[in-house]
Formats: C-alpha cells, structure tokens, sequence
C-alpha cells in the first residue's frame, strides 16, 4: 500500500497573510496566491483513499480544496472529507477547523478525533466544541491508543509547549516521519535530538527567525525556537536525514524562498516546508 503524507499547510496559526498585518509579506500574499501559507497541519494519504488529518487549522476547506487535486483522495465518496484526525494542542490554528465538522458545515458523522485526555476534556467542556461532540459529529478517542488502520502507525509524544487550555504532542508516523510543529525550546525537551535521530523525515518548528522579528514583545507570551538556534541545535541530525522547518509566522523572513535568511537554512542543510509537498512513507 503507497501512502504519502502532505504539507497542507506551513504558516504559523494565523497563516500568511495574517488578519491586521501590512508589514510587506502580508501584502505581497494578498495579491500572490503563491506566497500564501495556511495555516498548521499535514494528512497521510493512502493510494485507496484513507486520510488521516494531523490538527484542523482555521483554513481546512482550503486545504481541502488542494487535496482534490490528487486523484486518491479525489476519488473518495461524498461524506466524512477524513477518515480520523489527530490533534497535537488547543492553539488556535491547530484546532479551530473543527467548527467545519458541525451540523452548519460537513455535518460529519462520528468522525474519530484522537487526543490527549486534557484537549479531551476542554473538547467536552467548551462550546461549540462540545456540540460536536454532543451531536455525533466527531468521536473523541484517546491519541495513546491511535490505530487508525493497518500499516499505519501513530505514536504520539509530549513535548514541552505553552499549556493554557492543554497539553502538546509531537507526532510520530510509522517511526519514519515525525512532527513537532510547536515547542517552547529544543533544550526542554531532553528527547529532542534522540527522537529526530530515529526518523527518515523531520518536520520541525520553525515559527520565527530570530528575535529580531519581535520588538517590544516578551517572549514567554509566544515561546519558540529561533531557526537560528534550531541549525545549530541539530546540525550534526541534519547530515544524515531530511529536517524540513515549518509552522512560519507572517514576520519570518523565510518565507521568501528568495530571502537570504531562506538561503542560509538551504545551505545549513536543511529544508523549508511548502504547501502540498508530497513525502513518501
């Protein structure tokens, strides 16, 4: 069985343009469809349809939209647009598709939502959230015991990640590829470079450049990674695997593949995640 996951989108949660911003990325996305990034979130795709979602950013119709235009999950009936789905936190573009799921969208039928038992709970206890639940539109099941279905294997792991509403996961598929688009810092997490070690394919945070993005703000408000510390931190795993950066907000200067902030990641080794990038398991 071919199976392949996607990029579906490679912006920060409020994607590119972002709602309020001038600065020139935003405006230039406005006119440029091709510099438009969505916001967080992969699927796995099998060749006889079977999609697995990993979070619901607020831009899911049209990451929708881009799947069909590959034939597997095109042929796929009317009715459930996935067969699960896998939420890694309660940020809101990570989650907040979901309201598409409801009785005024898609009007899914118990569509299997695996969680931790905290994004669980705040599901159930928040509305719209809990409606979904309450009408059968989702199920919620618990991430650690994530079988979706033969030959496909999900192994969900904690990573330390600012927690007003839940925990956060990183992602591990078939042990082959893993996703960790949000964490507070590579050095609170004392299994980072283990785990990027044990995986073909790394997709990892990459929410801003430097902290030259970031005047006047106090940075345990928005905890990240800077990419520059990131190249650093995992040069020598970059030498022997594909480490692909994503998750960029409207300020990072990568997001320009022409930028020489863009040039420095590609000449370090490593890659910049891009919309419907294909990668095989």
């Amino acid at each position: 069985m071919a199976r392949t996951l996607y990029i579906l989108g490679s912006g920060q949660d409020g994607g590119l343009p972002q709602l309020g911003a001038r600065i020139a990325a935003d405006m230039h996305a406005r006119v440029d469809p091709l510099a438009v990034r969505l916001g967080p979130s992969v699927c796995v795709l099998d060749d006889d349809g079977r999609c697995l979602l990993i979070d619901v950013s607020p831009d899911i119709k049209e990451q929708e939209s881009r799947l069909l235009q590959v034939p597997a999950y095109a042929a796929r009936p009317a009715g459930n647009p996935f067969d699960a789905v896998l939420l890694t936190h309660a940020h809101m573009g990570h989650y907040v598709g979901l309201a598409h799921f409801g009785r005024e969208a898609a009007n899914t039928r118990e569509l299997p939502v695996y969680c931790t038992a905290k994004m669980d709970d705040f599901l159930r206890r928040n509305a719209p959230w809990d409606q979904l639940v309450a009408l059968g539109n989702i199920a919620l099941l618990p991430a650690a015991t994530m079988h979706p279905w033969p030959g496909l294997s999900i192994r969900t792991i904690p990573v330390p990640h600012r927690g007003e509403y839940t925990d956060t996961v990183g992602v591990s598929i078939n042990n082959d590829i893993l996703y960790v688009p949000d964490i507070d810092d590579w050095r609170q997490w004392p299994a980072a470079r283990e785990e990027v070690a044990r995986h073909r394919v790394c997709l990892l945070d990459a929410t801003f450049y430097s902290r030259d993005e970031l005047p006047g703000r106090d940075l345990k408000e928005i905890s990240h990674p800077f990419i520059e510390d990131t190249l650093a931190f995992f040069a020598d795993e970059a030498k022997s695997r594909r480490i692909i950066l994503t998750h960029f907000n409207h300020s990072n200067p990568v997001c320009d593949p022409t930028s020489p902030q863009a040039g420095r990641v590609l000449d370090a080794g490593f890659e910049l995640a891009q919309e419907m990038t294909a990668i095989a398991l």
